[in-house]
């Protein structure tokens, strides 16, 4: 069961978030693109990328990086920090509910995305995405 967090932004510093646990065997049925979870077979935080569930490495080269942008109300294009090719590299959440790639925003190749709708004004806009 998740909880909505209407307006929360992940803030750096010394905060940090709980993530759901479980054993491989107790996976989400209908798992969503996005998902994280921390698998206690393993011992590491795993994502399901629309078709299987993978690992993060511990350690290693992949940083995350969060943009965030606030809504307007009118404005749909957002310049993010990193280059994105696909829309399925970066996991969105706007007002902290996540977005469908396929549905809710594109990305242009480059540096921008492109929501379909406008997110409303003061609403936050958070872009998670890797840089190797």
């Amino acid at each position: 069961m998740g909880y909505f967090l209407k307006n929360r932004q992940l803030q750096s510093g010394s905060t940090g978030v709980v993530l759901p646990t479980g054993s491989s065997a107790n996976r989400p049925e209908n798992a969503a693109f996005g998902m994280i979870r921390y698998n206690t077979d393993v011992g590491l935080v795993e994502f399901f990328n629309g078709t299987l569930w993978s690992s993060l490495s511990p350690g290693g080269s992949i940083t995350y990086t969060v943009d965030d942008f606030t809504g307007t109300g009118s404005q749909t294009v957002f310049t993010m920090s990193s280059a994105v090719t696909s829309a399925t590299q970066i996991i969105v959440f706007v007002g902290s509910i996540y977005q469908d790639p396929a549905t809710s925003y594109t990305v242009n190749g480059g540096y921008d995305i492109t929501f379909t709708s406008a997110p409303a004004n003061t609403v936050p806009i958070n872009v998670i995405h890797t840089v190797s």
